[in-house]
């Protein structure tokens, strides 16, 4: 999917994904492959600023066709590869977050300094994102599975979606909505 939309520029899909927060009303940015130092890359950044000033998405695309939950409803490999992603970012922002200023720098206007939201950090400013499978998938179980998505946005800041939601959300900013 990344390959897909980084392919033909359908960035729009991943920036649909603006709809699930309170920001980026003001100014949004997506950055493809986004660097955390040498160590780790995003799969997308998302950078909205509302009236509270900066936040970040950090996104990680898993497969589509894999098993995303176990028959118990709990979470399976593919959602826990990409919560794993995000342990080690978040790890890796927590000691390293002022390193992320030089490649801030180099996409900033020249006359321009950066926003304190991208010099300090703060971790109530940054969100997570992990797409993989599809709506069926959430379906098997829904009583378990969509309890265990709730917990996760609710305890970690983390989203859990399906390609399906990135869909309907993609057709809602098009203004699409026969589907």
């Amino acid at each position: 999917m990344l390959n897909f939309i980084n392919n033909n520029q359908h960035y729009v899909i991943i920036a649909s994904i603006l709809k699930l927060y309170n920001f980026g009303h003001h100014d949004a940015y997506l950055f493809k492959e986004f660097p955390l130092g040498t160590s780790y890359k995003v799969d997308y950044l998302l950078i909205g600023k509302g009236s509270g000033g900066y936040e970040f998405v950090y996104i990680e695309l898993e497969k589509s066709n894999e098993r995303i939950f176990i028959q118990s409803g709990d979470l399976g490999e593919t959602f826990n590869k990409g919560l794993r992603q995000i342990a080690n970012w978040k790890r890796w922002c927590e000691n390293h977050f002022l390193s992320l200023r030089e490649t801030f720098d180099k996409c900033r206007s020249k006359d321009k300094d950066l926003p304190a939201e991208f010099i300090s950090n703060d971790s109530t400013r940054r969100h997570y994102v992990v797409v993989a499978g599809r709506r069926t998938d959430f379906e098997k179980n829904r009583e378990t599975t969509y309890a265990v998505r709730r917990e996760m946005k609710r305890d970690k800041a983390i989203e859990l979606l399906h390609y399906d939601n990135l869909y309907d959300f993609t057709l809602d900013i098009i203004g699409n909505n026969s589907y």
